[in-house]
């Protein structure tokens, strides 16, 4: 079974590790399975995180050993394009790549390998997550909307509500609600609990699951929920959360949804997209060009 470093720590962006097996897929491509990692395998609407793999010399004791590729620049640097995980066996895969242009770096295991994230990928999942939290909660606080599912898309993350279809004012303040706890800058903190734990509080507990701890995210006076994602440290750290779209579904209400620096880059567009028609009628009418 993999350690998931994440659980303990969702900041951790780079960790050392050794790389017990080597497994080539059915599709052609190779995967390392790790002792430890602080990869998110994609899970629970989250996709995975990305990054690299740089094989160290092996070790011998205490002490590091001459290492296998003669020289640190001869040692392979391994593109991880993604990490998903074997239920059964409780391991995660890491899905490795050799660099544009080099030949497939040969690998034997054991290997001592350093892991290096996507630290940009990894802190936008955790703001999008943890903004999902926030926004769940304040529906749910607001109007008793229950949220189904999750997805965090590449550029939308979404959220299904169930219950009776919502107005647009009510969106509106479950969307002012959720910033106003973003606002306060309240703690996200991680509990390990017992699933009766977990169903004394009220929390959802899936009979066929194994026994054993649950991982509980709290948000200080705002939200208890099981989860296995990374997340934030405060709520301030999500930035500020945005609504982009809504319908009414089947079950209840779709909400699109960006967090962050996802946020800004939104605005950014729409304040392009607002600001160029006008520059052309001010052009027309016999004002500066645009540039």
């Amino acid at each position: 079974m993999t350690e998931r470093l994440y659980y303990q720590n969702s900041f951790l962006f780079n960790f050392t590790a050794e790389a017990r097996e080597l497994r080539e897929l059915a599709d052609g491509r190779r995967a390392l399975v790790l002792d430890s990692t602080a990869f998110y395998p994609s899970g629970g609407g989250q996709p995975c995180d990305t990054g690299w793999l740089e094989v160290q010399a092996r070790q011998a004791g205490d002490k590091l050993v001459s290492s296998d590729f003669g020289n640190a620049a001869d040692a392979p640097k391994l593109r991880v394009t993604e990490v998903f995980e074997e239920h059964a066996a409780g391991e995660i895969l890491h899905v490795v790549d050799s660099p544009p242009g080099a030949r497939d770096a040969p690998l034997a295991v054991p290997l001592r390998v350093r892991g290096f994230l996507d630290v940009e990928r990894r802190q936008d999942h955790m703001q999008q997550h943890s903004g999902q939290h926030v926004l769940s909660a304040a529906f749910r606080k607001l109007w008793a909307a229950p949220t189904l599912s999750f997805c965090l898309g590449e550029q939308l993350s979404m959220v299904e509500l169930g219950g009776a279809g919502l107005s647009a004012s009510q969106i509106e303040q479950a969307e002012q609600l959720a910033n106003q706890f973003v606002w306060e800058d309240r703690q996200v903190l991680m509990h390990e609990v017992s699933a009766e734990q977990a169903e004394k509080l009220g929390l959802p507990v899936e009979s066929s699951a194994e026994s054993g701890t649950r991982r509980l995210i709290e948000i200080r006076g705002v939200d208890l929920a099981l989860c296995g994602g990374t997340h934030v440290k405060t709520t301030g750290q999500i930035g500020n959360i945005q609504l982009r779209g809504c319908e009414s579904t089947v079950e209840g209400t779709r909400i699109e949804f960006v967090c962050g620096a996802r946020a800004l880059r939104h605005a950014r567009a729409d304040f392009q997209a607002l600001a160029r028609p006008a520059s052309l009628s001010a052009w027309e009418g016999g004002g500066e060009p645009p540039r």
